[in-house]
């Protein structure tokens, strides 16, 4: 599922809440975690609360939250409403609250707020699965707001093997193979699910490649796409393989730029990126 432009009546913009964005992602999330065991859906959800959980650094607050509001923001997000917390967030874009405003002190406090509602059994498994899906869901409709300028050198992309993958070759070729096309290439292998995070955002690139093969890489990788997704809204994801094709149904769901399963497929995805990035 590529990313998407403008709001759901077709107008084009920079600085809106997308609705349409919104309501995509929300229902992918739904239906993946009907795909996916629950336990993997527990590891997901505890991935979105730590990664916005963990955000602190922001502009100048547009207008302090007080604890009643950040109450009834959290409460929204595992109500039985889904548009009741988009529409808060929605709200505060119009009223003019900045994007990184709203991640720092909306979003990460109703983030930990749900996390300790959790831990402390005030909410279910179900309640906070539905909450931090809506929370990814209002991070990925405000990813355009978070696009960076284009790097100097180009076209530029990071290929990584999934944390604690050991079959490494595929990834290794595609790296040589897009460097001999006059790629510009980063090539991470064999670090951790935060050292790739941190290596990730030290990189001057837009696109990302994730070596995926096989169902026993699929809870690393999907918490890989999820940390991204949140960390770094600006890359556009592709997942690189010869046992993608089993599981192109997931990976739609979490919100991927392209699923290729040769080089000549990867070489496709990445030139329509870099080409819509321009």
């Amino acid at each position: 599922m590529s990313k998407q432009q403008g709001s759901a009546s077709g107008v084009q913009s920079t600085d809106a809440f997308e609705w349409e964005v919104y309501h995509n992602s929300e229902t992918n999330i739904f239906e993946l975690s009907k795909k996916l065991p629950e336990d993997l859906v527990a590891s997901l959800a505890r991935e979105v609360i730590l990664r916005v959980a963990s955000r602190t650094v922001a502009a100048a607050v547009a207008r302090p939250v007080s604890q009643e509001e950040l109450l009834a923001f959290s409460t929204a997000l595992a109500s039985d409403s889904p548009k009741s917390a988009a529409q808060i967030i929605a709200a505060e874009r119009k009223a003019g609250r900045p994007a990184e405003d709203i991640y720092v002190n909306l979003l990460a406090p109703a983030a930990r707020q749900l996390g300790d509602m959790w831990d402390s059994d005030h909410i279910t498994f179900a309640q906070v699965t539905v909450g931090s899906g809506r929370i990814f869901a209002i991070m990925r409709s405000m990813r355009h707001m978070f696009e960076t300028s284009a790097p100097a050198e180009g076209p530029a992309v990071i290929f990584a093997s999934v944390p604690g993958e050991t079959h490494t070759l595929g990834v290794r070729m595609a790296a040589d193979f897009f460097r001999t096309d006059g790629w510009n290439i980063s090539l991470l292998i064999g670090l951790s699910h935060d050292d790739l995070l941190a290596e990730i955002a030290q990189i001057s690139s837009r696109m990302v490649g994730l070596s995926f093969s096989g169902e026993h890489s699929l809870e690393a990788l999907s918490q890989l796409i999820v940390a991204l997704h949140i960390c770094a809204p600006h890359l556009s994801i592709v997942i690189c393989g010869q046992e993608v094709e089993e599981f192109r149904p997931i990976l739609e769901l979490m919100g991927v730029d392209g699923i290729a399963v040769t080089m000549e497929d990867a070489r496709a995805h990445f030139t329509r990126l870099s080409q819509d990035k321009t």
